[in-house]
């Protein structure tokens, strides 16, 4: 009987925020196994991603051409650390990094950390690259590290973007732990949205006008108090491409938001757009994507764009996020322009639609539904609202 250890992501439903953990089973493995296992997580789908360890190992090859001080926040397996040593010329051959150049590797996650000085050392960098077990806005220079760094390499970019802490992250970076214009990898990301008619969505949130047409006289949501279950607005992440033929595409795609990682970003930002409707539907949804500029020239990219965009490879790790209209969605004629808000916080976006035309079918309540509100996730206003779900539940329990 071996022990295997599995990193897991939990989510706390009451905050909203994740962690990983550390789960461990005792279970029948072969003999020959002895190693603890990275099981399936997104950890190991983001290092199965080929397409985006390319791109990062071509930028770093490019910024990295001389000895300097390279930091890598968030480090994990140290996989972008031994880039950049790699891209110095470094290997245990030479000893260690001189003075001159070095490499600092930041995580947190203990667990991780043990598992990158395995790495490490199996991959002969043992020496090369230092090793710190805390969080970046823990760093002191003088303390942990001798000097500012010259170069950021960092990939604390979750499917909405800022769901991992980018912008106080970089915000400490600037203001303690780089020097004055550091170069970065990556160098810039650009957020884009596009606006979507979508049956399938709108189930997704919408449980008021859904449960209207069950045939079980259950009102889940009684008249005038349609907000009274509703999903939380936020962006969720989810595989577009799955949809790709239950979504009406009902604009071209259009830029919200562009981040520097060589300066220090603002907490808060806002963008008003004017967005052409380019045919007739029901706004049901915004879709949002991001696009990293890895290098300054802007010739290595990576998109998490779905595949009616970019013909990029399959990702597991990042998907594309969906923002509900909400109620029955926002009707629009071909050529109509739409106000469109965006506003984003040190940790997440949120977004606002406006019809120059005024909205008639908006319902007025007659009692405080916030005082009777309840969140509930996508998935699960979906299965309240389908009414062949309902019905059979009903015969079920007739039935029992």
């Amino acid at each position: 009987m071996s022990t295997q250890r599995m990193f897991q992501l939990k989510l706390d439903p009451l905050t909203g925020n994740s962690e990983w953990v550390v789960i461990e089973e005792n279970e029948d493995v072969p003999e020959s196994s002895q190693e603890p296992l990275l099981a399936t997580t997104s950890y190991l789908d983001m290092l199965n991603d080929s397409y985006r360890n390319r791109a990062y190992r071509l930028a770093i090859d490019k910024m990295v051409t001389k000895s300097c001080h390279v930091l890598d926040i968030g480090a994990g397996t140290g996989l972008l650390s031994m880039m950049a040593a790699r891209a110095m010329g470094s290997s245990d051959s030479t000893t260690s990094l001189n003075t001159k150049g070095m490499v600092t590797a930041c995580e947190s996650y203990l667990p991780m950390v043990k598992l990158m000085k395995k790495v490490l050392h199996v991959n002969g960098m043992g020496r090369n690259i230092k090793v710190i077990n805390k969080r970046s806005d823990e760093l002191e220079v003088g303390v942990d590290i001798d000097s500012r760094a010259d170069i950021l390499v960092s990939e604390i970019l979750d499917s909405e973007l800022l769901g991992e802490g980018l912008i106080p992250t970089l915000q400490h970076a600037h203001d303690r732990l780089l020097v004055e214009n550091p170069l970065t990898v990556p160098c810039r990301v650009t957020t884009y949205g596009q606006l979507v008619e979508s049956t399938f969505l709108w189930k997704l949130h919408d449980l008021y006008n859904n449960e209207a047409k069950a045939l079980d006289d259950i009102h889940l949501v009684p008249a005038g108090m349609d907000s009274i279950l509703h999903v939380k607005s936020q962006q969720y992440a989810m595989h577009c491409d799955a949809i790709t033929k239950e979504i009406k595409l009902l604009s071209e795609p259009f830029k919200i938001f562009e981040f520097d990682f060589w300066k220090r970003p603002d907490s808060h930002g806002e963008a008003e757009l004017q967005i052409k409707s380019t045919d007739d539907g029901r706004v049901h949804a915004v879709v949002s994507w991001w696009v990293l500029q890895l290098d300054r020239e802007g010739t290595i990219f990576y998109s998490t764009a779905p595949r009616w965009i970019s013909t990029g490879n399959w990702c597991d790790h990042w998907k594309q996020c969906v923002w509900f209209i909400p109620g029955k969605g926002m009707s629009i004629c071909k050529g109509e322009e739409l106000l469109f808000h965006a506003l984003h916080t040190e940790t997440s976006v949120s977004y606002e639609l406006k019809s120059q035309i005024p909205i008639t079918d908006e319902r007025q309540h007659n009692l405080n539904a916030k005082d009777f509100q309840l969140a509930l996730p996508p998935e699960r206003i979906a299965i309240y609202g389908d009414g062949e779900w309902r019905l059979s539940m009903v015969m079920a329990m007739r039935n029992a």
